[in-house]
């Protein structure tokens, strides 16, 4: 019976020691197959990321101090990052005096531009964040000829630069008088709607600068862009030029709406840019200039385009009148808008000069002064 229950005994320990033995062999496999999928799975998943293609940033909005953002490109069911730093406050490759190319057409800047450049004129740094977003509003009717000239001078001027911007091109519809105000007040609304940018340059089509050390950055007050240019011998010191707004400036959106935008009631050329000093003078703003050695324009040849001989009568009937008249009194119709390889087209109906009331009794007042 002794030799019997110790036999039992001896077993029962045996059986449980490979009992233990199994179950610490079965923990181990279980154990080193979990390692085994794991590390597969994370040698898949990055493999899986690296395949990603890295995208063109995404645009920024971002003004001066900018030093760094994330940036996101996603492919069907996984996401990259990385981070840009800011762009420098001096661009590294401007080249200082620029010739000025004229006769290209819009395929041959096309060509040139075309890899640089998103649908709808919109370019930005590929490498660092851009200290400033610039809307490029353009004014024109009739001066298709000179729009590929334009094109192929500012996307290089402004790449250089390291803006994130792109080029709007409005249109006046129609053969009434060129109303070239109207036309920049549409250009800003119809642009704010796929910004907001820091602020906006309103540029002639025939207007190029010749040195891209004169910087489009923003700034505190508004800033008169075009100081001397060609057509005038780059002359800058006779006396209507201290008050010469016309041909390319730079405003913030904040300068625009304290301003109430440009006056509507200019129809055929010239006095809108004046009216412009007057309201940033009522609003107690002033304005900026670059030296003019930088700030030289090359002015582009056109035909004579019919002048408002009215303009000098009209301005001198502002004194005040910029709070009803400007962004707030604009009736407009986007007849079409088409993304171009290098620019946005907008068609817009701005309405006429004969059914405008305020332009109408402008004039009757003139035609009642100059009678007396």
């Amino acid at each position: 019976m002794g030799v019997g229950r110790c036999m039992r005994g001896y077993l029962v320990r045996l059986a449980l020691t490979w009992e233990a033995k199994a179950c610490l062999l079965l923990s181990a496999t279980v154990v080193l197959l979990l390692c085994v999928l794991q590390r597969d799975q994370t040698h898949l998943q990055l493999l899986h990321v690296s395949d990603v293609p890295r995208e063109l940033p995404q645009v920024s909005t971002e003004g001066a101090g900018v030093e760094a953002s994330m940036r996101e490109s996603t492919s069907e069911d996984s996401v990259t990052r990385r981070v840009l730093p800011g762009c420098p406050s001096t661009p590294p490759h401007l080249r200082g005096k620029l010739e000025v190319e004229e006769n290209v057409s819009v395929s041959e800047a096309e060509a040139r531009h075309g890899l640089g450049v998103r649908p709808g004129g919109f370019s930005w740094p590929l490498h660092c964040v851009a200290r400033w977003s610039v809307a490029i509003i353009v004014p024109y009717r009739d001066r298709q000829y000179q729009v590929g000239t334009f094109l192929n001078h500012m996307h290089s001027f402004l790449q250089r630069q390291q803006l994130n911007y792109s080029i709007y091109l409005i249109e006046q519809e129609g053969t009434d008088l060129f109303n070239r105000a109207r036309l920049l007040n549409v250009g800003f609304l119809e642009s704010r709607k796929e910004g907001p940018w820091d602020c906006y340059a309103f540029h002639d089509v025939d207007m190029l600068p010749e040195n891209d050390y004169h910087l489009y950055h923003c700034s505190a007050q508004p800033r008169h862009l075009a100081v001397a240019t060609s057509n005038t011998k780059y002359r800058t010191y006779n006396f209507k030029y201290y008050t010469y707004y016309g041909g390319a400036c730079l405003m913030t959106e904040a300068h625009v709406r304290k301003v109430n935008g440009w006056s509507n009631i200019y129809w055929g050329w010239g006095g809108e840019d004046d009216d412009m000093w007057r309201r940033i003078a009522f609003a107690d703003m002033s304005v900026w200039r670059y030296p003019s050695h930088y700030a030289r324009y090359k002015t582009l040849q056109h035909k004579p385009q019919p002048v408002n001989n009215n303009r000098y009568q009209i301005l001198e009937r502002n004194t005040g009148r910029y709070h009803t008249d400007g962004l707030n009194s604009i009736n407009y119709t986007v007849k079409a808008f088409t993304r171009h390889p290098l620019y946005t087209h907008i068609l817009a109906d701005i309405g006429s000069s004969w059914n405008n009331s305020l332009t109408h009794l402008s004039t009757s007042e003139m035609h009642r002064e100059s009678s007396q």
